[in-house]
């Protein structure tokens, strides 16, 4: 992390000012950038970057009657030991529309058809983009049995500070996401099995997703699998959260409550004065006593059901909004949302449109197990006086220099000894 001493917080502290005293004018944006980018771990960052890493499309798929269901695969299921299901449907009245969620990089999708029991027919390869396909028997391939397959899951990073930079190491909020529908006739009903994976943050947080593009009232129920929550037995007041399930965002979005508190979530301890104890987990490769701990993730499967099946039969990864609530110096409550939904109050009235600059405190990563840094190790740093790049994921840079190049660069570990 770039070293600014002690100068940076004052600095910081004197152009949020706004945020207390609701005055845009004792807000110098100037120098608030100025110190963003000089914290910010890549040198002259591509100021039109938008942060996507993925895609999506449409294809429609015609079938003969031997073929009930189809699955579009983001790799050879014959071949291939991680093949994701990006999108699946049962095929109503000879044909059906699927849409998906790929990385950028991909250039081929696999359509995999299954008979009436069940069992798999074949596979036929189109490129990306492809808008219909006619499938038969007789232009499906079957080189064999099917390896395992898996529901597509995305990795959702976050830096918890925001609007304050820190040391972009994106583990102060680790979540691995999924989604299906656990009747694959029933396209009205989509499950999202949320994973908090690590919480590296200094300060207590509360979580939120808000379905992008869906309001509360397109949504019939919200229920937990299990009927367990992720902060079960949570003992203290709720400031963030409600203890439904779901509830209405200040726009009338529709928005699930992940939980009130991280920390109690991962660990449920409790402090010698009875607060709940601020501990990193699973950041640091060993623990150390009221400072890091090693803990199982916690998983939360959400089944929603929606009033209009298209709605549910339609949800990409890109309208799935996961953001952090948390307390600021000033009193104040901030959302930390994905780059897309960076300036978005929806359960909160925050006026972050002001800090508007290329710098996201989120990644979305299209990637089941990406691994993520350390504590205290940002993702990548470049130095451009030196030309010095450092870090676990080095092609981080290329791409923050160019937004159009490296789309693959969390493909690439250069230190494993620098992530979890």
């Amino acid at each position: 992390m770039k070293n600014i001493n002690a100068i940076i917080p004052l600095l910081v502290a004197t152009t949020l000012l706004a945020t207390a005293s609701c005055s845009k004018d004792q807000f110098d944006k100037e120098s608030y950038n100025e110190i963003v980018g000089y914290q910010f771990m890549v040198d002259n960052a591509d100021p039109e970057h938008d942060w996507c890493l993925t895609k999506n499309d449409t294809i429609t798929i015609s079938a003969e009657s031997a073929i009930r269901s189809v699955q579009v695969l983001t790799s050879d299921p014959y071949v291939s030991r991680t093949a994701e299901i990006a999108a699946e449907s049962v095929v109503f009245g000879g044909s059906v529309a699927l849409t998906y969620t790929v990385p950028l990089t991909m250039q081929t999708i696999y359509v995999e058809a299954f008979d009436a029991s069940g069992n798999d027919l074949g596979y036929v390869s189109v490129n990306y983009g492809t808008k219909t396909l006619a499938l038969s028997t007789a232009v499906l391939t079957k080189p064999g049995n099917i390896r395992t397959t898996s529901y597509q899951t995305f990795t959702y990073l976050y830096e918890s500070t925001f609007p304050v930079p820190d040391d972009f190491d994106y583990n102060d909020m680790v979540l691995r996401i999924s989604k299906y529908h656990p009747e694959l006739g029933n396209l009205f009903v989509l499950d999202l099995k949320v994973t908090l994976q690590a919480c590296g943050a200094d300060e207590l947080y509360a979580a939120a997703l808000q379905l992008v593009d869906i309001k509360y009232d397109d949504i019939e129920s919200v229920e937990i699998v299990g009927n367990t929550p992720m902060d079960a037995d949570y003992p203290m007041q709720r400031l963030y959260t409600n203890d439904k399930v779901w509830t209405r965002g200040r726009h009338g979005e529709a928005v699930i409550n992940l939980f009130e508190c991280a920390q109690w979530a991962m660990g449920k301890t409790k402090d010698e004065l009875g607060d709940i104890e601020v501990i990193h987990y699973n950041t640091s490769h060993t623990e150390s006593e009221g400072r890091s701990a090693i803990a199982a993730s916690v998983t939360a499967t959400y089944r929603i059901t929606f009033k209009e099946s298209d709605v549910a039969h339609s949800l990409t990864f890109d309208r799935i909004d996961p953001f952090i609530l948390r307390t600021g110096s000033n009193g104040g409550v901030w959302e930390v949302h994905t780059y897309a939904h960076k300036f978005d109050s929806t359960l909160k009235d925050v006026n972050s449109s002001a800090y508007d600059n290329h710098v996201s405190w989120a990644l979305v990563i299209p990637k089941s197990d990406f691994r993520y840094p350390l504590e205290g190790m940002s993702i990548c740093n470049y130095n451009e006086e030196t030309d010095e790049t450092f870090g676990p994921y080095m092609g981080f840079s290329k791409w923050m220099q160019d937004h159009t190049t490296n789309l693959d660069w969390y493909q690439t570990l250069n230190y494993s000894q620098l992530v979890y």
